[in-house]
């Protein structure tokens, strides 16, 4: 059967229909861009013999070019093709080092065509199971708007590379002060009655190794239980200390991923489907 490929950048009120067939789990990154970060979205999509097939969608905002792809269903795709509309669209220079996390077949595509930079590093999708290891604790306070500027700096020096100021003022967030200086934080990605993903939970290197960010991420757990008994989050899994915590609380492996740089330089055409 003959393929014949077009592709047409989308606005959020068209491909929002996709919403009802993503596994949010599977797919939390490309859920969020259609949901949370709608408004910063844009969907350059890819269609064969006039089906949606693919997409990659760009986030604006924060301190790096963000993408999300997704594979509508287990059908050809025509990668090269969708990364030079993607490139003329969103007016990236060749060079732009972006960033997207990408699941293991994803991940061998990009490579096939070359556009990984640097090394993967493996991240793992995390969701709580266990109440009962839950932490009593209280010692956390929620933040207020006019900490908002202290806190920002907070997770900036922390390199907090995936925070946006949006999730401060939208979502609930929490922090440990030592006077006027805060020296933990802890917040959401993600924050609705589908699904919670805590994120942002940094301690201050000096004050790290006293159980702070279990007592965070405790407070936090029971925080988002109370908007959804979905409740994830994301570590590097080589943070081994940071994983057993989770684990300690009652937080389970569901997905194993990787976070990449990639460029969306131009790609040899080898094939003519991928």
């Amino acid at each position: 059967m003959l393929k014949i490929f077009s592709h047409r950048l989308l606005t959020h009120d068209t491909i929002i229909e996709l919403l009802p067939d993503i596994n949010p789990e599977q797919n939390l990154l490309f859920y969020s861009y259609l949901t949370q970060h709608k408004e910063k979205a844009q969907y350059s999509c890819q269609f064969i013999n006039s089906k949606l097939t693919a997409v990659l969608a760009y986030l604006s905002g924060l301190s790096f070019p963000a993408f999300s792809f997704f594979r509508v269903e287990e059908q050809d795709i025509f990668f090269p093709e969708l990364i030079a509309f993607t490139r003329e669209t969103i007016k990236l220079d060749e060079s732009a080092v972006c960033g997207t996390i990408l699941c293991q077949r994803d991940l061998k595509l990009f490579q096939s065509f070359d556009l990984i930079k640097g090394i993967p590093q493996r991240f793992l999708t995390m969701k709580h199971q266990n109440d009962s290891k839950l932490l009593e604790s209280n010692i956390a306070k929620k933040i207020s708007e006019n900490e908002y500027a202290k806190v920002i700096d907070f997770l900036h020096s922390s390199e907090m590379r995936f925070f946006t100021r949006s999730e401060l003022e939208y979502y609930p967030f929490i922090g440990i002060k030592e006077g006027e200086d805060f020296i933990a934080v802890g917040g959401f990605h993600f924050y609705d009655s589908q699904l919670v993903e805590l994120g942002n939970i940094v301690t201050r290197l000096d004050y790290r190794g006293r159980g702070l960010a279990k007592r965070l991420t405790s407070e936090l757990t029971r925080l988002g239980k109370k908007r959804s008994p979905d409740v994830y989050l994301g570590v590097l899994a080589n943070n081994l200390p940071a994983v057993c915590v989770y684990e300690g609380l009652g937080y389970q492996t569901t997905m194993e991923l990787s976070i990449v740089n990639f460029t969306l330089s131009k790609t040899q055409i080898i094939c003519h489907y991928y």
